[in-house]
């Protein structure tokens, strides 16, 4: 019988947890489940046919982490392996799966077999394409072994899910694919997108079959957010609901981590899911044969009638959706006033400040300095993220001071080096609450040699993937008052192509102007222009006065992605006065502003010494 067909008479019963049940059998001489399909194949089979016992009646290959990554690893720590292919270790997990479909067919069980793939890890810098090119192989490895039924499960959203089952859709014939996703108690994923946003996606992409939770939450919170998704969508058409929670939450012991959902409990929890309207039903993270035994027998006597759910789910009708909009409406603040983007987006040119916050804990220079640029043209306060890796006091909170004393727009700079995921989501939701909606976006400085033994740097993200992570938060959380963020544009590059590409990455990411290192040459706004024109980017010119020759010397010589040409230099002697140094600074700058007032949209200055006065004098 198709899987289709089974599906319009039954609810379907997958397995449980491969992963975690293996650790609890056999982990000591293993990196990952996944070695074993080759060092252990008896021990894998065992454990599939330990679950089709319990009643599951689909299974699913034990490749979720049988990418090249892991394959790298396991050929690094196995001599004897050197000499598989990547192709043989994918393929070797889907033949164990195979063989306990084809053992239990001989005793009367008719089971379903799936291809299992689960996310690839990603580094900093991984180009988006060079992943879904290893998807698309993966997908091609369990083509070739006939594969007809694939699981796609643990992503965090759509974006490779869909194209993934496009693609084997578009290559092979009758196929049934589950998209399965993965969300923390809170309703979010680790990119940023909320459930219900997702869900919606895969279900109106119309390549995939079943779509639904699986892994994150356990099964009380499954149901909530079954029981909201559907009261707020509704049951979709065409497209079967899955459901796999993991047995509650884990703590560590001894190194491992445990889980302490009761059967009983576990049982009873997923049959509400059924009776949601839930048509495949299984489990995750700390599922053992005994949870998908327990889900079995609670759902003997619940089998749906053919071709109709248990329950229809109540089903929002308009009036009660619109009655809801307007509630939330009245407990939603006003958005803030975005001067700052308002003019840009209306073609004024924007004066944008930087102050660098302290080193200790005395912020009145900086604050003083605030104050003063409120009676001046500035249109916004830049607040730098400790720079070239040396600790300073936190933007963020810098930000919020300044907005709160002065009142002016502010833009922290957020740097990826310091904060995971979770701190720099718990930092963009406390900046909002502060009522700050500018933000510069970069990768940030590496921590210096002499500090790497000490001190470690976190890299979640580099720019643009932070960038698309505040996307996400846009389009969930801020709809009615999203945040505003550009990013960093050193115009000195070797390679003006590969800095344009990266501009137009950045574009697409949500990064609405640029910030450019400091201009003192006729050569880079020539840059400038270029680039403009290749991306139609909005760029704030960077002003960095040099204040004396010793600090024209060293920004020279010592500070990288600068260029400070050698007739700029010279207009610095060694024995001139402050006033003389600083009134050469005010011409340079006045002319770099001059020269590029049909490039840029706007300004930024960079306050050397905490000098606003200088900056003032500038502007004016």
């Amino acid at each position: 019988m198709e899987i289709k067909q089974y599906l319009m008479q039954n609810r379907l019963l997958t397995d449980g947890a491969m992963g975690t049940y293996f650790d609890e059998v056999e982990s000591e001489n293993y990196l990952c489940s996944e070695e074993a399909n080759l060092l252990n194949p008896d021990l894998i089979l065992k454990i599939h046919q330990e679950y089709i016992e319990q009643g599951a009646r689909l299974i699913r290959s034990n490749t979720f982490s049988s990418n090249r990554k892991t394959f790298e690893q396991i050929q690094n720590k196995r001599a004897e392996l050197k000499n598989v292919s990547f192709q043989a270790f994918v393929a070797a997990g889907y033949e164990i799966a195979l063989r306990a479909g084809e053992e239990a067919a001989k005793d009367g069980k008719e089971v379903y077999v799936a291809a299992d793939i689960g996310p690839i890890f990603e580094e900093r810098d991984t180009e988006a394409e060079d992943v879904l090119a290893e998807y698309y192989e993966l997908c091609d490895i369990f083509l070739e072994q006939g594969a007809r039924i694939f699981v796609l499960e643990t992503f965090p959203d759509e974006q490779y899910v869909i194209r993934m089952a496009r693609y084997i859709k578009e290559k092979a014939e009758d196929v049934f694919i589950i998209a399965q996703f993965s969300f923390v108690p809170t309703g979010y994923s680790r990119t940023g997108y909320h459930y219900k946003t997702v869900l919606t996606k895969a279900v109106e992409s119309g390549c995939l079959d079943a779509v639904g939770l699986n892994c994150g939450i356990g099964a009380a919170h499954m149901e909530k957010f079954y029981i909201s998704y559907l009261e707020a969508c509704g049951m979709p058409e065409g497209v079967y609901l899955t459901a796999l929670p993991n047995c509650g939450y884990p703590q560590i012991v001894r190194g491992r981590a445990i889980y302490s959902d009761s059967v009983s409990y576990f049982g009873k929890k997923v049959a509400s899911l059924a009776k949601l309207g839930v048509k495949i039903l299984g489990g995750c993270c700390g599922t053992t044969p005994e949870y998908i035994g327990e889900i079995a027998k609670v759902l003997t006597s619940e089998a749906p009638k053919e071709g109709k759910n248990d329950t229809q789910p109540k089903v929002i009708t308009v009036q009660e959706k619109k009655r809801t909009v307007i509630k939330k409406d009245k407990v939603d603040k006003n958005p803030i006033i975005n001067h700052f983007r308002e003019k840009l987006e209306k073609g004024e040119t924007v004066y944008a400040v930087e102050l660098d916050p302290p080193f200790d804990a005395d912020a009145q220079k900086m604050i003083t300095g605030a104050e003063l640029l409120k009676e001046s043209p500035v249109d916004i306060i830049t607040i730098a993220d400790s720079p070239l890796a040396r600790s300073r006091a936190d933007s963020l909170l810098m930000a919020a001071k300044i907005r709160h004393v002065t009142g002016m727009d502010v833009m922290p700079h957020l740097c990826c080096r310091d904060r995971n995921r979770i701190g720099i989501r718990s930092g963009i939701l406390g900046a909002q609450i502060n009522d700050i909606r500018n933000f510069l976006i970069v990768t940030g400085d590496p921590v210096g040699r002499d500090e790497r033994a000490f001190t470690k740097s976190v890299f979640d993200f580099n720019s643009i993937k932070m960038m698309k992570f505040l996307q996400g938060m846009n389009e969930e959380i801020f709809k009615n008052d999203p945040i505003f963020y550009g990013g960093a544009l050193n115009q000195n590059g070797s390679n003006p192509e590969k800095i344009a590409e990266r501009m137009k990455k950045k574009m697409d990411a949500g990064c609405s102007f640029f910030l450019t290192q400091p201009v003192y040459s006729e050569e880079e706004l020539q840059r400038l222009s270029w680039l403009k024109e290749q991306t139609g980017a909005k760029i704030l010119i960077g002003i960095m006065p040099l204040v004396s020759y010793r600090n024209a010397l060293f920004i020279k010589n010592e500070m990288p992605g600068i260029y400070v040409p050698d007739q700029i230099l010279e207009q610095y002697v060694p024995e001139g006065s402050r006033e003389e140094w600083e009134a050469i600074a005010i011409r340079i700058s006045k002319e770099i502003m001059q020269a590029g007032k049909e490039i840029g949209a706007g300004y930024y200055f960079m306050t050397p010494f905490q000098r606003v006065s200088l900056i003032q004098k500038i502007i004016r």
